[in-house]
C-alpha cells in the first residue's frame, strides 16, 4: 500500500502537472508503492510549476537558454 506522503505528492503533483488528468479516477487509497512511484515520475516529468521563478529554473535545467 502506498504511504501518506506518497499520496499527498499525487496529490498536489496533479494540481500543476499536465498529465494529472490521467491518474484524475484512480483510487489513492488502492495503490502500491512501486505503482506510486511510477505515478508521482510521471507527474514531475510533466510538472508546471506555477511559481515564475521555478518556471524560470525548470527552462534553465532544460536548456532553453544554452
Amino acid at each position: 500500500e502506498a504511504s501518506g506522503w506518497q499520496v499527498g505528492i499525487i496529490e498536489g503533483l496533479m494540481l500543476t502537472s499536465s498529465a494529472g488528468y490521467l491518474y484524475e479516477n484512480i483510487n489513492l487509497n488502492e495503490l502500491t508503492k512501486n505503482e506510486a512511484n511510477e505515478i508521482i515520475r510521471d507527474l514531475r516529468e510533466n510538472d508546471n510549476p506555477r511559481d515564475p521563478k521555478d518556471q524560470l529554473a525548470k527552462m534553465f535545467k532544460g536548456g532553453m537558454f544554452s
